[in-house]
């Protein structure tokens, strides 16, 4: 077994619900990320550090909440 980074989706997309951003048309249109990297992301896909930025940036994130979300750590199964 052994660590990795990934996303938290669910807290993100509490924060993106919070802030009434929960479409990602109008979350892509704020941010300037294009939807299909959106979406990607809230599939699991791990984000370039200028896409967290800019997601960052948008949702006013706190530093910590940022890192909980960007570098949330998981146990992975070693085969």
């Amino acid at each position: 077994m052994y660590k990795e980074y990934s996303v938290d989706v669910p807290t993100l997309k509490k924060v993106l619900i919070d802030k009434n951003l929960d479409r990602i048309r109008d979350f892509s249109k704020a941010s300037g990320v294009n939807r299909n990297t959106i979406s990607a992301i809230l599939n699991g896909y791990k984000p370039s550090s200028e896409t967290m930025y800019k997601i960052a940036n948008t949702l006013d994130l706190t530093p910590e909440l940022a890192g909980k979300i960007f570098f949330s750590l998981t146990y992975v199964q070693s085969k």
